[in-house]
């Protein structure tokens, strides 16, 4: 820790009017097995450091392996910009947090794989139409310190681990295909978690996917499940709520303004008490306290996710979104567990009054746009008419502008339910999670 004080000072003394530095740790393992290979990837520890500096209204950069004696230097001297940039302050605050888990990994990379074999060999047996599996698991173990000019000292440590399943099955000319995985933070998710029930998932949906008939394109009445719900927040809302983007983007223009009824309420949050909320984010990587960011508060959008920079230029708090992949990455606006709350209704009622609609419940692969457009294939979906949930759903999709959904959203359930993920953004790749209730949407094109 003395090297980082030490490397700041020098900062300041070469004219930054603030800096900061960042050391990561990370050890991370990858095992996984299909009917072609089993393999085992150690990709050992990385460690380094990220100094940034503020000087003249705008920043400079170092990152490295080591600290060496040139690095204040080498951070101040690459300023460059508009010289506009300013930093949000905080009050000096010392603290360390530790995530413990609840079942850390106590095997061995071959005890692992013979565990994933087993459950490549359940799936197979699930059903014989299946053609090919392939389940793996991943472990990420990483220590964080953070050290600013303005009297931050933090430090993190944390594991996510994750576990995936993803199979093909093939009848005739039709060819299925579905995943289902767990991650979190409470340790080895074969123990964590009901691999029975994640296998049973897979099958059923792949099941589905043979059987299932194709929707009559149209706009319908549809309701999302958790998971769509929870995918929809953070794809198509969440990222027009990230500062950078909602400045310049369809809901920066309309903060104040109501866009949906008084029982619709989206926040990001830095925890949510559940094992799957893998983007738990006490402390962003700038050293700020993670809070509750109020997207949407009885329909009225409210608030938006910021970090020190954009704070400053707003004249708001940050907001503790602040996150880089790595060492190597400079911090970026970033969302951490991003969800609708949860209404009044049960999953029955919203159902009853579906004439001819349907029910989602499960994402496969999507996209947005900055103008709010989205588009999200569906893996799991039924029909439903009278009320009552028929046919299963194959090559389904939803599509619709995030503002103009969100206006037609008219019924939320009191059911609620969280899945982890990994979010992209500018080449750098975060945890999150996403969540939400069974929401209903009057008007939404299906096809």
């Amino acid at each position: 820790m003395e090297a980082l004080e030490e490397v700041l000072r020098k900062a300041q003394e070469l004219g930054a009017e603030f800096a900061d530095v960042r050391y990561q740790r990370a050890l991370t393992l990858t095992v996984s097995t299909s009917e072609v290979q089993d393999v085992v990837t150690n990709y050992g520890l990385t460690e380094g450091y990220a100094l940034r500096a503020l000087v003249r209204g705008s920043w400079g950069y170092y990152s490295s392996t080591s600290l060496g004696p040139d690095a204040a230097r080498l951070a101040v001297e690459s300023a460059s910009g508009q010289g506009n940039v300013r930093a949000a302050l905080l009050s000096p605050k010392r603290d360390r947090v530790t995530i413990r888990e609840r079942s850390p990994l106590s095997r061995s990379p071959a005890e692992v794989m013979q565990d994933l074999r087993k459950v490549k060999e359940a799936v197979f047996k699930g059903d014989p139409r299946v053609r090919s599996v392939t389940v793996s698991y991943s472990l990420y173990q990483a220590h964080r310190e953070y050290l600013s000019t303005d009297g931050r000292d933090i430090a993190l440590d944390y594991t996510i681990s994750r576990f995936a399943v993803t199979a093909v099955a093939r009848e005739g000319d039709v060819v299925a295909s579905a995943y289902e995985g767990a991650s979190t933070y409470l340790g080895y998710p074969l123990e964590v978690f009901d691999v029975n029930e994640i296998v049973e998932t897979v099958i059923r949906r792949l099941r589905n996917q043979l059987r299932g008939v194709a929707p009559r394109p149209g706009v319908y009445s549809v309701i999302l499940g958790p998971e769509v719900s929870g995918v929809f927040a953070h794809e198509a809302l969440g990222h027009l709520a990230e500062a950078d983007l909602a400045i310049e983007g369809a809901l920066g223009r309309l903060r104040g303004q109501r866009i949906g009824r008084e029982f619709v309420n989206a926040s990001d949050s830095p925890s949510l008490d559940d094992p799957m909320a893998i983007g738990l984010t006490p402390y962003d990587d700038e050293g700020v306290e993670g809070r509750e960011v109020k997207i949407i508060e009885n329909g009225v959008v409210k608030e938006f996710m910021t970090d020190r920079s954009y704070a400053a230029a707003l004249g708001l708090e940050p907001t503790g979104n602040g996150r880089a992949e790595d060492f190597r990455s400079s911090v970026l606006i970033r969302m951490r567990n991003t969800y609708f709350k949860p209404g009044d209704m049960t999953l029955q009622e919203l159902m009853e009054d579906i004439k001819d609609g349907y029910l989602m419940l499960s994402v496969m692969g999507g996209q947005t746009s900055p103008d709010g457009t989205f588009q999200f294939g569906i893996q799991e979906g039924y029909h439903v008419v009278n009320g009552e949930e028929k046919e299963p759903l194959r090559t389904t999709g939803i599509a619709g502008y995030t503002i103009e959904t969100i206006g037609y959203i008219d019924g939320i359930s009191r059911d609620f339910n969280v899945r982890p993920g990994v979010c992209g953004k500018s080449g750098q790749s975060v945890f999150v999670s996403t969540g939400g209730p069974y929401v209903r949407v009057s008007r939404l094109k299906v096809g």
